[in-house]
């Protein structure tokens, strides 16, 4: 048996350039891992891959990426199947990259368990076939600036603590549709995203917060006015930035402290929606037993 921890991310910065011939678009985004986590179990048996999740939102067939992950991996291990048992604890279709987390557990899990001896580029190739933000979770660094799809990565440091309040309203959001209702403004100059880099790498939690965006949000918000409801509750004292994560509808506000952060989060879940107090994810050893 292995068992992996596969974080939440939140993007805190993404713009979006051009539609590429593949269908995806090219990005420059910063990446960053956080302590809300699932946990995925892998269990080894003959053939059959099985996956088990006690979450109603979650698939248990081919529509999962765990088990495409499994599918993928399988033929370098004749006659070997898996259980994998998912604790679920990230929200579905939140802009939180649970799905791709999981994903890349299941990968470097059965790395694991059937002794395959893959090296960290080559599961990142079966990652990449799976989605744009896999790879990402593959790094054993909690931040990286991510280009292209996403997958052409650079690792950030993050030598600071600091915190999160996550807040999800009820409703869930297809990162597809989201990006096929973009529309681009022929004058509008790129974003910058290296400030974003230099103020994590420096400790600038402050200049991070006042240079976050996402050129998805406006989107979104268009379709979903709740998602600026949940903006406009968490601008509050103390709090450096509010932004959408990745495809939404999840909302982070930047604290850098925790009694601030603990505040907000008392203040917003009156209004009956999901909220969460995180920090960068510490990697942990995953527990064989």
């Amino acid at each position: 048996m292995v068992i992996r921890p596969a974080p939440a991310k939140v993007n805190l910065g993404l713009a979006v350039h051009r539609r590429r011939p593949d269908g995806y678009h090219d990005i420059a985004t910063l990446f960053l891992k956080i302590s809300l986590v699932d946990a995925v179990c892998l269990t080894a048996q003959p053939r059959d891959i099985v996956v088990h999740c006690e979450h109603p939102e979650v698939p248990r067939d081919a529509g999962n990426l765990m088990h495409r992950a499994a599918v993928a991996l399988q033929p370098l291990a004749p006659g070997q199947g898996v259980r994998l048992a998912l604790q679920k604890t990230i929200p579905v279709a939140a802009g939180l990259g649970g799905g791709s987390s999981d994903a890349a557990a299941t990968l470097m899990g059965l790395n694991m368990l059937w002794r395959l001896g893959l090296s960290v580029p080559e599961l990142a190739a079966y990652a990449a076939r799976l989605g744009a933000d896999v790879p990402f979770f593959l790094l054993p660094t909690v931040a990286a600036m991510g280009y292209g799809r996403g997958d052409d990565l650079e690792p950030v440091a993050c030598p600071r603590i600091f915190y999160l309040v996550l807040v999800k309203p009820p409703l869930a959001v297809s990162t597809a549709w989201v990006y096929q209702q973009l529309r681009f403004e022929l004058t509008a100059p790129p974003k910058d995203t290296t400030i974003l880099k230099q103020c994590l790498e420096s400790g600038d939690i402050e200049g991070l917060g006042a240079a976050c965006f996402n050129d998805l949000e406006g989107v979104v918000v268009r379709h979903f006015p709740v998602v600026q409801d949940v903006k406009r509750a968490l601008t509050r004292p103390g709090v450096c930035g509010v932004c959408m994560s990745g495809s939404g509808p999840t909302v982070y506000a930047l604290c850098t402290a925790r009694d601030v952060a603990h505040e907000v989060a008392s203040a917003v879940r009156q209004h009956g929606w999901k909220v969460w107090v995180c920090q960068p994810w510490q990697s942990v050893t995953s527990a064989p037993a």
